[in-house]
């Protein structure tokens, strides 16, 4: 019975270790299959930039399967071995890590100077000779427009200028547009008679726009010679015509002179004669009344500052005597004084000064008692007051 027990004893302890060989055996493959299938993802994840961290990427996880394979070589137990585990995850993230960072960085270094610098050229396409090039000639193209619209807006205000300077011109009263009408029509018919017989045209310095903005007689002096000067020129050209017509022929005579003859270039002359003469004599006249009109406005105008000076000063004066306090009604005494300066302004004056009661007489309450009202005013007062008065305007000064 023991030998059979002991067999039988030693029967269930291989089958027991077999089956905990086995479990054990299972149970180091499944973990053998799990720590390669951790290790192939950690692989394919971080793929290796260069060479040199490839190798060490092998090394590294050869050595740490190797050392967790075999815990009985390297001597460790199994609480070393879940620090070895952890070790080799962490050691595999920190040692790749900045590889990536390093191969990076000497990608960037490789690249000539980082970001900037690799992406200026791709920009330029050329170099920054090129990018200055660039930039003189969009600075330039901006200079020339803005010089060309400089210019143009000059061009509009002198055309503005020339069409306000026109538009004035066309601004002429009507006295001044018949008249410079006039002359036009007889400078063209006097130049159609000299060209026809070669004849020199006399010049003058009249042009339209002395009579802007109004006729002067100075312009009408330069008409007169210049009709003078062109009145030898139709007698040339037409001298036995011309004979028919008096020293003293006036504007009928003349007109009737023009009705008969055949020429009508010499009939605008002397139409456009008889005209000017019409014309000026009424921008004369005109000339007149205006100069008239102004100078009476001037003297209105004097006459009006002058009575302001003398109210100015009569306030002045008015001021002064009662910062005085004089026992005088100020507004009536210098009101009187200017009355009477109107028609002598001398014995007005005297007056004023020696005896100013005789414009307004003295106030005699408005005289202080003396000796706190002990002694009455008396007419002597009075006659103080006055010299007192009379005296202060002599001295002032308005």
């Amino acid at each position: 019975m023991s030998n059979s027990k002991e067999t039988l004893d030693d029967f269930l302890t291989q089958n027991s270790e077999k089956k905990e060989d086995k479990v054990t055996g299972k149970l180091e493959d499944e973990f053998a299959k799990l720590l390669n299938d951790f290790i192939n993802q950690s692989t394919e994840e971080v793929p290796p930039q260069k060479n040199s961290a490839s190798n060490q990427t092998t090394t590294v996880v050869e050595s740490g399967l190797e050392s967790f394979v075999t815990p009985s070589e390297n001597k460790i137990n199994n609480s070393q071995m879940e620090s070895g585990l952890e070790s080799f995850i962490t050691s595999s993230e920190n040692k790749n890590a900045p590889q990536l960072e390093n191969s990076l960085d000497g990608f960037i270094a490789q690249s000539g100077g980082g970001l900037d610098s690799f992406i200026t050229p791709q920009v330029s396409g050329t170099s920054a000779d090129g990018m200055n090039s660039s930039t003189s000639t969009i600075q330039a193209e901006a200079e020339n427009t803005n010089i060309s619209s400089e210019l143009s807006s000059l061009q509009t205000l002198t055309i503005e200028k020339n069409q306000v300077a026109e538009e004035e011109k066309s601004k002429l009263k009507n006295e001044e547009k018949e008249l410079a009408r006039a002359v036009t029509n007889f400078k063209d018919g006097v130049i159609a008679l000299a060209e026809k017989k070669n004849l020199k045209v006399p010049e003058t310095d009249y042009n339209e726009d002395m009579l802007y903005p109004n006729y002067k007689p100075s312009v009408g002096k330069k008409i007169a010679q210049y009709l003078i000067s062109c009145w030898d020129v139709i007698n040339k050209y037409d001298p036995e015509n011309m004979k028919r017509l008096s020293k003293d022929a006036g504007d009928e005579e003349y007109l009737t002179f023009a009705e008969s003859l055949n020429d009508t270039d010499m009939q605008l002359a002397i139409i456009s004669y008889v005209e000017i003469l019409i014309n000026l004599e009424i921008c004369e006249v005109n000339y007149e009344q205006k100069r008239e009109i102004i100078q009476k406005n001037r003297i209105k105008k004097e006459l009006y500052e002058e009575y302001m000076e003398l109210q100015e000063r009569r306030t002045r004066f008015i001021k002064k005597l009662k910062e005085k306090n004089f026992p005088i009604n100020a507004e009536k005494l210098i009101g009187n004084y200017f009355k009477a300066a109107q028609k002598d302004a001398e014995g007005a004056y005297k007056a004023l000064t020696k005896n100013p009661a005789m414009f307004s007489p003295i106030e005699f309450d408005k005289i202080q008692p003396k000796f706190f009202g002990l002694i009455k005013v008396t007419p002597e007062d009075g006659i103080k007051a006055n010299q007192k008065i009379g005296e202060f305007i002599k001295k002032l000064k308005v």
